[in-house]
C-alpha cells in the first residue's frame, strides 16, 4: 500500500543503536535539543534542579545526568520531526513483518503532536531529583562510604536526608570526573559505576507529577506550547504510566492493552489515540532514551515497543482490521482528491485520451492510475499525450509530498 506522509521512500535499513549514533552526531539536533534545555533552565527552576539527576548507569548509560537523557530523546524527536530519519528504516522494526502500518503510524502521530511529546519528555522524570535514593553493591566503595539509603529516608518526611545524601553523591562524582579519571561523560559515568558500584533509583517519581508544584509545572508548559487541557491531561496520565508502561511489554501481553483501554475509558480519551501515544512515549523515554550497559557494550533496546504493537494486535484483532481499513480510506480519498486537483481523475482524462466512457477507457484509466502510484508501467498513447500525463503525474508527487513537509 502506498503511503504519501512523506517524501521518503525506503531506504537502506540500519539497526537502532546505528540509528541513533548518526543523530547523536548530528551538531544541529544537538544544539537544537541544547537550546530548548537551556531556555527551560533559565524559566522553570524545577527543570534545572532535575536536569542535574544522578543517571544509573544499568538503565541510562546515555551519561551521567538527566539532561544526558532527555537531550537524546529530543534530538530523536526533533530528527523525525525534521525527517532525518524514519521508523520503517530501522532494522529491528523493517523485520517486524506485517506490522508497516503500525510504525508508519506511530512516526505519524509524533510528527503530528510534536509540542505534546516535547512536553512529556520535559516532565516525564521532573520529579526524580526529589525521589533519588542510592544503594551499593557489597563491599563496594560506595558501600563504605554509606551509599545505601534507608528504607525510612524513601518517604515524604525524609526529604531533607535525601537531599543530603544527593549532594553528597554529586560531590563525590564530580571529584572523580576532575581528579581520578579523565574521559568522555559516558566512559566517566561508567568508571565511576565501577570504581564505587552506587545503584540510583527514584521510588515513585512518575506519580508525583500529579503533586501540586509539578502539577502547575506541567501546565505552565502545556499552555505555553499551545497544548490543549484534553492534551494536558493525557500528557499527565501517560507520565504516571510511563515506567508501568514499559514493564507492561517487557513481553507480549495483550492482557496489559486493557490497562490502557480502561484509563482511557475512565478519563474520556480516544482509546486508539491514547494508546498511539503510549507507544510514542514509550519509544522516545525507553527505547531511544535509555541506553543500556551489558556486558557486550552499550544498546538499546526496542523489544518493550515491539511487544506493544504485538499484545495490541493479540488483544483484538479485528479492531486492527478496522484501524488498517481507516488508514487505507482516508489515504485513497486523498488521493482521488489530489487526482482531481492535478487532472487525472476520470472526467479530466476523458479529454485528455479523447474518449469516451466505456469500457475501454475504465482499462486505460486504471492503468494510468496504477502506473502513477507505482504499481505498473504506464501506458503509452503517443509523445503529446504521454508528456501531458507525466507532467500531470509530476504535481500529483509534488502535492502528495507536500503533505509530510
Amino acid at each position: 500500500m502506498w503511503r504519501f506522509e512523506s517524501t521518503h521512500e525506503r531506504a537502506e535499513s540500519h539497526y537502532l543503536d546505528q540509528m541513533i549514533a548518526k543523530i547523536e552526531a548530528d551538531p544541529h539536533l544537538f544544539r537544537h535539543a541544547e537550546a530548548l534545555l537551556d531556555a527551560m533552565v533559565h524559566q522553570e527552576p524545577l527543570i534545572a534542579q532535575s536536569l542535574k539527576t544522578p543517571q544509573d548507569v544499568r538503565y541510562h548509560a546515555e551519561g551521567p545526568f538527566m539532561r544526558d537523557h532527555l537531550r537524546l530523546m529530543l534530538m530523536f524527536l526533533f530528527a523525525l520531526s525534521e525527517e532525518k530519519i524514519h521508523l520503517v528504516d530501522i532494522e529491528e522494526f523493517r523485520r517486524l513483518k506485517g506490522y508497516e502500518g503500525e510504525v508508519q503510524e506511530l512516526e505519524d502521530t509524533i510528527k503530528e503532536h510534536v509540542a505534546f511529546f516535547q512536553v512529556f519528555a520535559l516532565c516525564h522524570d521532573v520529579a526524580k531529583w526529589v525521589t533519588v535514593t542510592f544503594s551499593s553493591k557489597p563491599g563496594s566503595r560506595g558501600e563504605a562510604l554509606g551509599f545505601n539509603t534507608p528504607r525510612l529516608h524513601h518517604f515524604d518526611d525524609a526529604a531533607h536526608e535525601r537531599a543530603n545524601k544527593r549532594s553528597e553523591y554529586l560531590e563525590l562524582y564530580n571529584t572523580f570526573s576532575t581528579r581520578e579519571f579523565t574521559g568522555t561523560d559516558r566512559e566517566t559515568q561508567t568508571q565511576f559505576y565501577l570504581q564505587y558500584g552506587v545503584n540510583v533509583h527514584y521510588p515513585t517519581h512518575a506519580r508525583k507529577i500529579d503533586a501540586p508544584v509539578f502539577a502547575a509545572l506541567l501546565t505552565r508548559l502545556c499552555h505555553a506550547h499551545d497544548i490543549s487541557d484534553h492534551d494536558r491531561s493525557m500528557i499527565g496520565d501517560l507520565i504516571v504510566q510511563h515506567m508501568e508502561c514499559g514493564f507492561d511489554f517487557k513481553i507480549r501481553r495483550p492482557a496489559r492493552i486493557r490497562r490502557y483501554t480502561h484509563l482511557a475509558f475512565k478519563r474520556g480519551y480516544d482509546a486508539d489515540d491514547f494508546i498511539d501515544l503510549a507507544q510514542g512515549c514509550l519509544l522516545l523515554d525507553q527505547v531511544v532514551g535509555s541506553r543500556r550497559l551489558s556486558a557486550h557494550g552499550y544498546w538499546h533496546d526496542p523489544r518493550s515497543l515491539i511487544h506493544f504493537f504485538q499484545s495490541e494486535h493479540d488483544f483484538a484483532p479485528h479492531r486492527r482490521a478496522q484501524k488498517e481499513a481507516v488508514r487505507e480510506g482516508q489515504e485513497k480519498k486523498e488521493r482521488n482528491r489530489v487526482l482531481r486537483e492535478v487532472g487525472l481523475d476520470g472526467i479530466a482524462m476523458m479529454d485528455v485520451l479523447g474518449m469516451e466512457p466505456g469500457s475501454e477507457f475504465g482499462l486505460a484509466l486504471r492503468r494510468i492510475h496504477a502506473a502513477v502510484l507505482g504499481q505498473g508501467e504506464m501506458p503509452g498513447f503517443g509523445k503529446k499525450i504521454d508528456a501531458e500525463i507525466e507532467r500531470r503525474a509530476g504535481e500529483f508527487y509534488q502535492k502528495m509530498f507536500e503533505k509530510g513537509e
